[in-house]
C-alpha cells in the first residue's frame, strides 16, 4: 500500500534503492523542494517497490493536473505485480484530490535493448490501455543519449564521431577555457542569460522565466559550466551531479567566434571533471529523431560524443475528469 512521505531521510532513501537510467534526480527529494520554491504543492508516496513523487499544476478556471516526473519509478523484479496495484492507488489519490489528469513518465531501469526495461515498458503500455491513458506531448526527453564514463578518456574520445573528436581538438588549440562558473550570481548570471537568450531566439525555444533558472542554479549538486575565449563567454551549460550521473540539463552558445569549438570544449570537460569526481555516466538529456522536432542538429551534435541511446515509453495522461480533460486537450489543439 502507498504511504505519503514526508520525511527526507525515509524519502532519500527509498529513492537512491530505485535506480533508472535517466531523470533520476526529477524524482529526488531536492526536486521537490525547488518545485515548493516555485510556489507548487509537491506529493510523495511511495512503497518499498514504487514511487511517485507529485507536482501539482494549475490549469485555467481553477482546474488542476498532477505530474510525476520522469516516474513513478518502480522496481523490476516482478513488475506486474510491484506495479500495478500502486499505480491504481495513484491514479485514485488523484482523483480524490480532484485532478483533472494525472501525468506520467515511466521510465524502467535499463536501455531500450535490456529485457528488464522492455517488461517493465510492456506494463506501462498494458495499463496504459486499462485505465484508458491518453499520449501526450512529452514534457521531459523521452530519449536522450547517455556516456558511459567508467571508460578511459582515451576509450572515450575513441567512441566519438571523428569531427567531435577533430572540434575538441580545434578548442584546445584555441585554448577555450572551461570551468564551474560559482557563485553564479549578479553580473556573472547575467552573462549568462544572456547567452541563454541569444540561443533561444535563433533556436527557437522558449525559456523559463529567469527567476526559474535563478532559484534552479543554487539546488544542491547544480553547477553552471562555461566555456571562455578572449574574454568572451561563448557556451554555457546547467548540469546536475546526483546518484553518479552528471546531466546536462540547459545549454547555450554563442553566434560569436564559433571557429574556436567552444562547446565541444565545454562538454568534454564536463565529461573529464564528472569522471574524476567519481561519476559514471553524463546524461545529454534530450535528442530526438522526429524531423519535426527541430532538433536534428543538436540531436547530431549530442551523439556525436558516443553515447549510447536510451528510449523510454513515452508521456502518459490518465484522465480523472474525461470531460475537463476533452477541454484541456481542445485547449492545446487550438493553441498549436
Amino acid at each position: 500500500m502507498l504511504r505519503e512521505i514526508t520525511d527526507k531521510t525515509e524519502w532519500k532513501k527509498l529513492h537512491q534503492a530505485l535506480i533508472i537510467p535517466s531523470g533520476h534526480f526529477l524524482q529526488s527529494w531536492e526536486w521537490g523542494e525547488f518545485q515548493i520554491s516555485l510556489g507548487r504543492k509537491v506529493f510523495r508516496f511511495a512503497d518499498k517497490n514504487f514511487l511517485a513523487q507529485i507536482i501539482e499544476l494549475s490549469l485555467p478556471l481553477g482546474k488542476k493536473y498532477w505530474f510525476v516526473p520522469k516516474g513513478p519509478i518502480s522496481s523490476s523484479h516482478d513488475p506486474q505485480s510491484t506495479i500495478q496495484e500502486p499505480a491504481s492507488e495513484l491514479k485514485n489519490k488523484a482523483k480524490e484530490a480532484g485532478a483533472v489528469f494525472l501525468r506520467l513518465e515511466p521510465i524502467g531501469s535499463g536501455s531500450s535493448a535490456d529485457e528488464g526495461e522492455l517488461s517493465l515498458s510492456e506494463v506501462w503500455r498494458g495499463l496504459a490501455t486499462k485505465f484508458g491513458a491518453k499520449y501526450s506531448h512529452d514534457i521531459n526527453p523521452r530519449a536522450t543519449s547517455i556516456i558511459d564514463l567508467s571508460q578511459t578518456e582515451e576509450e572515450l574520445l575513441a567512441t566519438m564521431h571523428p569531427k567531435t573528436r577533430y572540434n575538441i581538438h580545434i578548442s584546445e588549440k584555441h585554448g577555450v577555457a572551461v570551468g564551474p562558473r560559482r557563485p553564479v550570481n549578479g553580473a556573472l548570471f547575467d552573462r549568462v542569460w544572456e547567452l541563454f537568450t541569444e540561443t533561444a531566439k535563433r533556436d527557437g525555444f522558449r525559456l523559463h522565466l529567469r527567476g526559474y533558472y535563478e532559484k534552479q542554479i543554487n539546488m544542491p549538486g547544480i553547477e553552471v559550466y562555461g566555456a571562455e575565449y578572449d574574454g568572451k563567454l561563448l557556451a554555457a551549460a546547467v548540469v546536475m551531479f546526483e546518484n553518479g550521473t552528471a546531466t546536462y540539463l540547459h545549454g547555450a552558445s554563442s553566434n560569436a567566434l564559433r571557429n574556436v569549438m567552444a562547446p565541444y570544449a565545454l562538454h568534454w570537460t564536463i565529461m573529464k571533471q564528472a569522471k574524476e569526481r567519481g561519476f559514471t555516466h553524463y546524461d545529454l538529456w534530450g535528442i530526438s529523431d522526429d524531423p519535426k522536432s527541430g532538433w536534428t542538429g543538436i540531436t547530431r551534435f549530442k551523439r556525436g560524443f558516443g553515447g549510447v541511446d536510451v528510449l523510454a515509453i513515452g508521456t502518459l495522461d490518465l484522465p480523472m475528469n474525461r470531460f475537463w480533460y476533452s477541454v484541456y486537450r481542445l485547449a492545446r489543439r487550438l493553441r498549436s
